[in-house]
């Protein structure tokens, strides 16, 4: 029996479904008092705009992170005591509706938003197509088999092993090594 050890591999590129949008305002004033009314404002118009998303579908969801507050201080040329009063909060929203995503990240920006955006596939659509995938990289992988016991003139494959090489669980196209035992074929 001859030991045929193959790898099947698989990769697809599609649209993503979901965009994460992140944004972030950062207040810096004179006052710590002022730094934080600033702040608690502009965050509360982020989130009115995310839960406007979310109201009307869409988006899926958005989460608000709570206002960070910090102060720096240094001497000035003349050597005085500067102090500033830091605040920042930010929030990330789960757009469903794609082609919304160029007008919100326009308005988060034109209200003085640090936004940015990553596209993804809904965890349902990603399962959905790791599976297809993974069927995919065995079938890539049987058929190398199948074409090198050919070459040898072994009369019947069988699949013995199957491991996944990259897991997969992340998004990663998965790579398929199938061990395959071949009858009759000539030892070199």
């Amino acid at each position: 029996m001859t030991e045929i050890i193959v790898t099947g591999a698989a990769e697809r590129r599609l649209p993503a479904d979901r965009a994460i949008v992140n944004a972030s305002v950062s207040i810096v004033e004179a006052r710590r008092e002022d730094a934080v009314r600033t702040a608690t404002e502009e965050h509360a118009r982020l989130v009115a705009r995310a839960k406007e998303l979310v109201a009307g579908g869409a988006a899926a969801r958005y989460v608000a992170d709570p206002i960070d507050t910090y102060s720096t201080s240094w001497r000035d040329e003349r050597g005085e005591r500067v102090v500033e009063y830091h605040a920042s909060a930010g929030l990330s929203i789960e757009v469903t509706a794609l082609e919304t995503v160029g007008e919100l990240m326009l308005d988060l920006a034109e209200a003085g938003a640090d936004a940015r955006v990553s596209w993804e596939l809904s965890p349902e659509r990603r399962r959905s197509v790791l599976r297809e995938l993974r069927l995919e990289a065995v079938e890539a992988a049987r058929a190398a088999a199948e074409d090198y016991a050919a070459a040898i003139a072994a009369a019947d494959v069988e699949i013995v092993s199957v491991r996944d090489a990259r897991g997969g669980s992340d998004g990663t196209a998965p790579v398929m090594r199938a061990m395959a035992m071949a009858d009759g074929a000539a030892p070199r």
